[in-house]
């Protein structure tokens, strides 16, 4: 299968464990992380809403503004191998990792505009090229992609992904969300600020294998 074509870099996820509260862990006064029900919005495909798990995280700004929400998948399938410059490359490249909600509109880790919406989760490999070396430490990322065309959880074809992601946001590039290593495994999930100013949520994903930690950049973009 081929590697995803994009100069950018995510986080890996899968389904968080929630608290019954709907307060979650916060680790700076700007950003804070609440839990929400089930994805029950029509537009995204009824496969895609049963993948999902029937809690959510909302991430909230300073102003009382939703950020974004997001459902992870209720268990992603991993394998036990590697990938050469990959966080998370023990994920399969073209999985549905969930679905994420913008109220507003927002941009990408390229800094490309993504219009307020619904947008499935797909994780994805950058080539390992010239034009893609030095963009991110990272080869692995989250695309988003359109609720229109996604509408089943299987895994798909990397170039089906890219097609997809481009057409999201009507553009030359997919559109990435960037992942990194969490801070720490303990009191996840949680929404930081890291070093470059990026608004991380910090979770764990629920797997075949166990629970996977992983970071996704909400808001933020490459400095390359």
């Amino acid at each position: 299968m081929k590697q995803f074509f994009v100069a950018l870099f995510l986080v890996l996820v899968s389904v968080p464990t929630l608290a019954n509260t709907s307060a979650l862990v916060s680790a700076n006064n700007d950003y804070k992380l609440e839990t929400t029900g089930a994805l029950s919005d029509a537009k995204v495909a009824e496969a895609i809403r049963t993948a999902v798990s029937d809690k959510g995280v909302k991430i909230v700004a300073k102003d009382g503004k939703t950020v974004c929400e997001i459902w992870f998948r209720k268990e992603l399938a991993v394998t036990g191998g590697s990938v050469d410059g990959a966080t998370f490359g023990q994920i399969p490249e073209g999985s549905f990792i969930g679905v994420i909600n913008f109220p507003s509109n927002a941009s990408d880790f390229r800094g490309q505009g993504v219009k307020a919406g619904f947008y499935t989760l797909r994780f994805g490999l950058s080539m390992q090229d010239g034009n893609h070396l030095g963009v991110s430490p990272a080869r692995d990322f989250f695309l988003l992609c359109g609720i229109g065309d996604d509408k089943d959880p299987k895994d798909l074809p990397a170039a089906e992904v890219i097609k997809m992601s481009r057409s999201a946001i009507g553009a030359g590039h997919p559109s990435p969300l960037a992942l990194t290593y969490p801070t720490g495994e303990k009191e996840l999930p949680r929404v930081i600020v890291n070093d470059h100013e990026h608004v991380v949520l910090e979770t764990k994903l629920k797997t075949k294998s166990g629970e996977l930690a992983i970071g996704l950049i909400v808001i933020g973009k490459t400095e390359g």
